[in-house]
């Protein structure tokens, strides 16, 4: 059975979700065929259409050729688009119906929380929680000549406007860990790959953050929590409705409510003290997320969804 995919999307990045999407499909046997979202042309992406049997759609820029709706809405193969941003709620959700990422047959997102949002909008959507790319799942060792890092936050400072908790959250670890505090990423470095497994295997404690509107938005998070537990880090994250599907409090990683400072500031430094604790429920993390929610997890429960509405791609997996 031919397996064949043309996914338009960033490849320039050797981190991005493309680039660990794609090779995680091919993990799964499916032939990738890249089109460079930034330089594609329809006509060069039409001349393909007969040598695949997928179009999978990742938006950075958009399809910038005036006619690209009609060119999507038109193929005559399943399409559809992956993406693991929030839009419901935020300025980028409006007028999606001229948007072709959005026009696809079918839409898989992160978001399992807006499924209003996304019937009037006339979307075929698909909850697919975000994940990890599973080659760089590992935990790395601790360089003995490297300090340890007390307590860490990996991302933005400047975040959506939408979203003022996320300065809110950095100033106060600053604020009250001090020199015992390090953040990496926007606007100070960023760091990624192996780099960034060496830098949670040196953290005691990481603490994350995401987008959630309302702080009660259900079933939304960021691919943050994924990539910290697969990687190696001990984290503390706010609880979001839907996060216990996957991940035990206390087992696999740890939550705290949303704007509850007083319950972080308490835990943190109850696990800067207790390492077996702490080592344990990391190692759990990484395991966790390492057995069930890499991208080749994910992609394989696409697959799985779309073979459920086309008799052409069953038994892709």
């Amino acid at each position: 059975m031919r397996k064949r995919v043309l996914y338009i999307g960033n490849f320039e990045p050797t981190f991005s979700t493309e680039s660990h999407v794609r090779d995680s499909l091919r993990e799964l046997g499916v032939e990738v065929v890249e089109a460079q979202e930034s330089t594609a042309s329809l006509s060069a992406l039409d001349r393909q259409m007969g040598e695949v049997d997928l179009l999978l759609y990742t938006r950075t820029w958009g399809l910038r050729d005036p006619d690209a709706l009609r060119w999507i809405t038109s193929l005559p193969l399943p399409t559809v688009s992956y993406h693991l941003d929030l839009y419901a709620g935020l300025p980028r959700g409006r007028n999606l119906h001229q948007d072709p990422f959005w026009r696809t047959q079918h839409v898989f997102t992160p978001d399992g929380g807006s499924d209003g949002f996304f019937r009037a909008q006339g979307i075929q959507h698909h909850y697919l929680k975000p994940g990890v790319f599973g080659a760089e799942c590992t935990l790395a060792e601790v360089d003995p000549a490297t300090p340890r890092v007390e307590v860490c936050f990996v991302g933005s400072y400047d975040y959506h406007p939408e979203w003022p908790y996320r300065r809110r959250l950095v100033d106060f670890l600053a604020e009250t860990y001090g020199r015992r505090f390090t953040k990496h990423g926007s606007p100070q470095s960023s760091v990624r790959g192996a780099d960034l497994n060496r830098l949670y295997a040196s953290a005691k404690v990481v603490v994350g953050d995401s987008l959630c509107l309302g702080f009660d938005h259900p079933r939304y998070w960021s691919d943050r929590i994924y990539e910290t537990l697969g990687r190696g880090g001990f984290l503390i994250h706010p609880y979001i409705a839907g996060l216990e599907e996957e991940l035990g409090d206390r087992e696999h990683v740890v939550f705290y409510p949303f704007g509850d400072f007083a319950t972080l500031e308490r835990l943190i430094d109850y696990y800067l003290e207790h390492d077996d604790e702490r080592e344990a429920i990391r190692r759990a993390g990484h395991e966790r997320v390492k057995s069930s929610c890499t991208y080749v997890h994910r992609m394989r429960e696409m697959l799985t969804v779309l073979g459920e509405h086309h008799a052409a791609l069953r038994g892709w997996v």
